[in-house]
């Protein structure tokens, strides 16, 4: 199984990529990309973002159900 400390630094650093994609390819660049790559980049990160979520509460409920038993 990947280290938890891993997998988080993995998805943090996909969402930091697609954010400075946004920042430089994003509506407000001066040569924005197609509307569809967009709308993906801005769906990629929720879904990053919600999995993180995910796993850092399922971290916590590991560990505090280690740390009662």
């Amino acid at each position: 199984m990947t280290d938890p400390a891993e997998m988080i630094a993995w998805l943090d650093r996909r969402i930091a990529s697609a954010q400075t994609w946004l920042a430089d390819h994003g509506r407000r660049s001066k040569k924005p990309r197609p509307e569809m790559e967009i709308e993906t980049k801005e769906y990629d990160i929720a879904r990053f973002e919600e999995i993180r979520g995910a796993y850092l509460k399922a971290l916590d409920r590991r560990d505090q159900a280690g740390s009662a038993a």
